[in-house]
């Protein structure tokens, strides 16, 4: 399978946990709902139309800089005005409630200075069109790190044939799900002083009307490090050396009727 990499990083980033109301947290990564849309922006895939033509690629995720979070609170303006109309403005008496508020504080809290590397695999009309755009730096749409205010850059990295690999015991680069680890000897060799492990659980797929079809417990090393697993399923070997998980396309997990 050929795999297309490339590098993404900003100064901020927020990937919000779909769990979080009124003070949004953020994952440590980019889930890989997050990863096709990033692909789709690239390429220039309309929102209503990126989930049905990234559904067939498989993605990975790398955590490059050890995650970082920062909280602060942010004024969000009142955009009620009288007469439930949409107005968001900063003039007081055109308020729509009791209180005439102008603004609410919400506490977010965001990735500081993340970098990730992100593997895209499958179509190969589609990955040298992605391939194309990135060596040239360009994109349809812009890119960013979860929130359109997130503004993110990237480099091409190179692209690369993955040699899928039998079940064993590997130093895997990327995030991977729990569920792919050996029952009995899963994480024991990776059990040592100095790494600090965290488990997410995240949407992996999503449908057109953007309902989630799937979700998973991921784990990373919080340092961005490689992590010593052994694994029940195939993972990959690029031609880099890396070792990496890549989720696999929506059709090969998620039933049909769904």
């Amino acid at each position: 399978m050929k795999v297309v990499v490339f590098d993404l990083w900003g100064d901020y980033g927020h990937f919000r946990r779909f769990f979080t109301t009124s003070s949004p947290l953020t994952y440590s990564f980019p889930p890989p709902t997050a990863v096709r849309g990033i692909v789709g922006a690239i390429l220039g895939l309309d929102k209503d139309e990126y989930l049905v033509a990234t559904a067939d690629l498989a993605v990975g995720v790398r955590v490059l800089a050890a995650v970082k979070r920062v909280r602060w609170g942010q004024n969000l303006i009142f955009t009620k005005g009288s007469g439930d109309k949409f107005d968001p403005t900063l003039f007081r008496d055109r308020k729509g409630d009791q209180n005439k508020t102008l603004r609410t504080q919400v506490k977010y809290e965001y990735l500081k200075a993340p970098r990730f590397r992100l593997y895209v695999g499958g179509d190969a009309v589609l990955l040298d069109e992605l391939a194309a755009l990135l060596q040239e730096h360009r994109t349809h749409y812009t890119v960013s790190l979860g929130l359109s205010e997130l503004l993110a850059d990237f480099a091409y990295v190179g692209t690369y044939t993955a040699r899928q690999l039998p079940p064993g015991t590997y130093d895997l680069s990327t995030v991977f799900p729990a569920e792919v680890l050996d029952a009995e000897h899963g994480l024991q060799e990776a059990l040592h002083p100095g790494i600090k492990l965290a488990k997410e659980r995240v949407a992996i797929y999503l449908a057109p009307d953007r309902t989630p079809l799937l979700y998973q417990d991921v784990v990373l090393d919080m340092g961005g490090r490689p992590v010593r697993v052994t694994v029940k399923e195939p993972v990959y070997q690029l031609d880099s050396e890396e070792v990496v998980y890549l989720w696999p396309p929506a059709s090969t997990r998620i039933p049909a009727s769904r």
